[in-house]
């Protein structure tokens, strides 16, 4: 992980933002000589992915409470009639 906690591709020699070593050109292996982690090992993969189906999920519900609430505003001054 580089010093500025950037995201930073599996296949950068280096963060460009601080220079950190990120893998080297023989193997990719990190500088503490472990394999990278795979795509669906990652936690930002997962993190991302928590977020998507999060959104998923409430989207819905946001889009009705908008949907009755316009509809209340316009039962309100379809409704009231001709006072001012």
């Amino acid at each position: 992980m580089p010093d500025c906690n950037r995201q930073v591709s599996s296949l950068a020699v280096a963060c460009p933002g601080c220079g950190y070593p990120i893998a080297s050109a023989h193997g990719g292996l990190s500088p503490g000589g472990q394999k990278p982690l795979s795509a669906l090992q990652s936690p930002q993969v997962w993190g991302r992915v928590t977020g998507v189906v999060g959104a998923w999920l409430v989207a819905p519900w946001i889009a009705r409470m908008l949907a009755v609430v316009g509809a209340c505003v316009m039962g309100y001054f379809l409704f009231r009639g001709g006072r001012q």
